[in-house]
């Protein structure tokens, strides 16, 4: 059976995704300590990704929305941005993004956000519960299937889906590498 490229996509980036999901789901975002990183980590990145909107990016709403939310969370936490240690390395390196690649990882980011909402509602931190723009957005479910079909529409084995492939790890790796180069200190002693 023939696989459109959307299936050839997620085929090809299992792994990156993989590894993202488990840095993320090391963190215990109940704490405070943790939950600024996620945010510090999602805001840095996305800062990045809204470089690479297209006016007809489908995702180009959800994302502005959610930077707003992440603003907002991490002044809530008490954190500003200049102090936050998640400027991207090399996020230069990013241009010239595919705009679909960042529509398939943002609309896919906010559908990830489910099962850590769960364990972000369940802190015991008020702060953390009152930093709750980004969890407590509207969701757009819309917005995937529409990625979804925008992707089944990318021939396989073209030119285009060599870039989007190349640039979805691209995003995947720019947020690995943000995720470590921000690591709390807290969190690294306590790892010592």
């Amino acid at each position: 059976m023939q696989h459109s490229y959307r299936h050839q996509l997620r085929a090809m980036t299992r792994i990156d995704h993989q590894r993202l999901d488990d840095l993320f789901s090391a963190l215990d975002i109940a704490r405070r300590v943790d939950y600024a990183h996620f945010v510090g980590v999602h805001l840095a990145v996305f800062e990045v990704l809204q470089r690479h909107l297209a006016p007809s990016s489908l995702t180009r709403q959800q994302l502005l929305a959610g930077l707003a939310c992440l603003q907002r969370d991490l002044a809530t936490l008490g954190e500003r941005p200049a102090q936050m240690r998640h400027r991207p390395a090399g996020h230069d390196a990013a241009d010239g993004l595919d705009p679909l690649a960042v529509d398939y990882v943002v609309a896919g980011s906010r559908l990830g956000l489910k099962v850590l909402k769960t364990r972000w509602a369940g802190s015991a931190d008020p702060l953390v519960r009152a930093a709750g723009a980004y969890f407590t957005q509207p969701f757009a479910a819309p917005l995937w299937p529409k990625v979804c079909r925008a992707l089944s529409t990318v021939p396989l084995d073209s030119a285009r889906a060599g870039a989007i492939t190349r640039d979805t790890k691209r995003i995947f790796d720019l947020f690995a590498v943000t995720y470590r180069r921000g690591k709390p200190l807290i969190t690294d002693r306590t790892a010592q």
